[in-house]
């Protein structure tokens, strides 16, 4: 079994042949893939916990550096929820401004100023991850 590396991607493949042959190296060009690669020092963390430095040694990052990963994985989930949000073919918009509309009704009977879609949006993208 040989492990292959992308130094780019991280993916991983784990490949089983004899040798090394053209083909493999057509499919998996060298300046892309690391072979024989050793993740022994990165245990079972994802290859997005991994580093790779010029000598194609893959190391795991600190928990400090996993740490900045993990909030920008949540920043990018919270985004792309928020962006879903101004889908106008999307249910969960439907659904949250019809929510809304009735908030509203209930606020104007107490003289309360109506909520907007952005202040909305900002409670939602607030709730998120809690």
């Amino acid at each position: 079994m040989t492990i292959l590396v992308n130094r780019f991607t991280k993916a991983f493949l784990v490949i089983q042949f004899n040798r090394r042959t053209p083909e493999i190296e057509f499919i998996y060009p060298l300046v892309d893939w690391i072979y024989r690669a050793d993740i022994s020092a990165v245990g079972n963390f994802p290859s997005h916990y991994w580093l790779i430095d010029g000598s194609d040694n893959i190391t795991l990052m600190s928990e400090a550096q996993r740490d900045v990963v993990d909030a920008d994985i949540l920043q990018a989930e919270r985004d792309a929820t928020e962006a879903r949000f101004d889908k106008v073919e999307a249910l969960e918009r439907a659904f949250a401004l019809v929510v809304l509309d009735e908030i509203n009704v209930l606020r104007a009977i107490h003289s309360l100023v109506d909520r907007t879609i952005a202040q909305l949006k900002t409670a939602v993208r607030g709730k998120l991850g809690t």
